[in-house]
């Protein structure tokens, strides 16, 4: 899974870090946390119509990510 380079630390949670993420809701896919929403929506378009782009927080070396709907 692609983790960009110098995302922000999630103040609130200790080894969690504030990026855009690329998720399939069902089944759960976390396809990588980018540092940019236009990156993240490109990367979702191209995946196909079950991706989408949030910006949340990821559990470094995990598939953990967070959002709000």
């Amino acid at each position: 899974m692609f983790v960009a380079e110098g995302l922000k630390p999630d103040l609130d949670n200790e080894g969690w870090v504030k990026g855009w993420g690329v998720v399939r809701n069902s089944p759960w896919h976390l396809v990588g946390v980018y540092a940019t929403k236009d990156v993240a929506e490109t990367k979702a378009v191209s995946l196909g119509a079950d991706y989408e782009a949030h910006y949340g927080s990821h559990r470094l070396d995990s598939d953990d990510f967070v959002y709000g709907m």
